[in-house]
């Protein structure tokens, strides 16, 4: 649908640059024919093949408005982002300059000039700014000329995105309103930053050290420093390829592990999982989010049968099931299925509570006016484990890579979740989403880090959109730091943008 969308908008540019030009030269012509009327009333214009006669120059005046009002028209929405009635367009087409020069032309760009050269001022789409410039996914992706680099780097098409941005930052522009050259000024230090980030991400200290010192010139100031993002990404994952090997024995640990909602299939699950385990079984509870209705029961049986057998159980994150589990049985609301009380109860049996079973059991009693269960002592043994702490760890030594490497602030609090995506993401993999889920298990504000990212496809892309809507839609705001711009432009393009927060990377 891109791909798509992309070929439809280039050609509808196209006859937008044709149209634009034939008004651009009968402009230029009218202003040549007005010239010689003013210096020679004899001269007559031809090329309008327009007479003397009073009929005819009403037409002529006519005609010309008309040409007026299209240009203006054409004007407005080609180089300021709207629409003939002054709406504001989504997305504004790339700069017509910004494809009149050819690929040879542009290495001229990256030379040192002999003199410096002012910074070019051209009308700029119309863009929402951002008080922090941190936050600029949506402002970058306005900008079709740094989309269409985008799309080519997405498809690993270098060269191709490469010479879009030198054509757009060599293109010239008019000179307008000190406004509009604030505008143009921002838009062109925005594809300056992503040619930047193009150059790191594909290894090339040569060129983006000619490019620095071209920006220094243009923009007068200094341009970021170096960092070798593909040296970066091998760091990271080396490290956590080696922590991910010492901790795959804690992590195995676990026999079965509870699904975010636990429904009738999980616990078919669950007893084919227990049927191949050893002596001792142990249930992974911290992923859990909910049960289900058509669960409830038959894990209430589960639990009081094994309360009566000679079980060892272990329970990692018990302290999430009894949340949920209390969650789903509120005081005094005698509405609530008294399956959920039973079902609390013989979990706090099966977990050797008996003074929370004698409070959670006279909790009972007041709400549905009946008498309780007695506390019967259980024949099973029951022991709760600590979570592995190798995760956090191995966060722990990525985020230290990340953060010289991203210019990181600190590390994410202890309530938040924690991941990164690292080197060149190509396809759905559904690996890279099981190991976010993973990672992020248990926070509460998900925070992944893009330092390391190289590139992402669109296929890549796309399965991340689908797996950030699933966190929004859970209210997990996922938000992704120190995204290069190539990145945050393509998570504004297929929507990523939408669901999650996308924040630059400050070099």
């Amino acid at each position: 649908m891109l791909k798509e969308m992309i070929e439809r908008r280039q050609r509808n540019d196209f006859v937008r640059r044709r149209e634009f030009d034939m008004l651009r030269k009968l402009r230029k012509l009218r202003q040549r024919e007005a010239a010689a009327h003013a210096f020679d009333a004899t001269v007559t214009p031809s090329s309008f093949n327009i007479n003397s006669t009073s009929e005819k120059s009403e037409g002529r005046a006519l005609t010309l408005k008309k040409i007026d009002e299209i240009e203006e028209q054409m004007s407005q929405q080609w180089w300021k982002g709207r629409g003939p009635n002054g709406e504001t367009l989504v997305k504004s087409p790339p700069d017509a300059g910004a494809e009149t020069l050819s690929p040879a032309d542009t290495d001229a760009l990256l030379e040192p000039p002999s003199r410096p050269v002012p910074a070019p001022v051209a009308p700029a789409a119309v863009a929402t700014a951002s008080p922090s410039g941190t936050h600029m996914a949506t402002r970058l992706a306005q900008d079709g000329a740094l989309e269409e680099a985008v799309i080519r780097f997405a498809h690993g098409d270098d060269v191709g995105a490469e010479a879009i941005l030198l054509q757009a930052l060599a293109s010239e522009g008019a000179s307008g309103t000190d406004e509009t050259h604030a505008a143009t000024a921002e838009r062109d230090d925005a594809r300056w930053r992503a040619l930047f980030d193009l150059y790191r991400a594909t290894g090339d200290a040569a060129k983006f050290a000619a490019a620095r010192m071209r920006y220094a010139q243009r923009m007068r100031r200094m341009g970021p420093d170096w960092v070798a993002l593909d040296e970066l990404a091998r760091s990271v994952k080396a490290v956590a390829a080696s922590e991910e090997g010492d901790s795959a024995p804690a992590e195995g640990a676990a026999d079965w592990a509870a699904p975010p909602k636990l429904a009738r299939d999980g616990l078919v699950a669950l007893t084919r999982a227990l049927s191949q385990a050893g002596s001792v079984w142990t249930l992974d509870w911290r992923a859990l989010g909910a049960i289900g209705s058509d669960a409830a029961a038959p894990l209430r049986v589960l639990f009081a049968h094994w309360a009566d057998s000679p079980v060892k159980l272990r329970f990692i994150g018990a302290a999430q099931l009894l949340a949920v589990l209390a969650e789903s049985a509120p005081n005094n609301e005698r509405g609530i299925d008294d399956v959920w009380w039973q079902l609390h109860m013989a979990a706090l049996r099966l977990m050797h509570l008996p003074d929370d079973f004698e409070l959670v059991a006279l909790n009972y009693c007041i709400t549905y006016e009946v008498s309780p269960p007695s506390w019967q002592d259980p024949r099973g043994e029951y022991s709760a484990i600590a979570a592995p702490v190798s995760t956090p760890s191995r966060m722990g030594s990525v985020w230290s890579l990340l953060s010289v490497g991203g210019e990181s602030e600190s590390f994410p609090s202890a309530g938040s979740g924690f991941a990164a995506l690292a080197g060149d993401l190509r396809g759905e993999s559904p690996s890279n989403l099981q190991r976010l889920d993973a990672d992020l298990r248990g926070g509460t504000a998900p925070v992944i880090s893009c330092a390391a990212l190289l590139r992402m496809d669109l296929a890549a892309a796309a399965a991340l959109l689908g797996w950030v809507r699933e966190r929004d839609a859970k209210g997990e705001r996922v938000q992704f730091v120190d995204a290069h711009r190539l990145i945050a432009t393509l998570f504004g393009l297929v929507g990523i943008a939408d669901h999650a927060t996308v924040a630059l990377r400050k070099n």
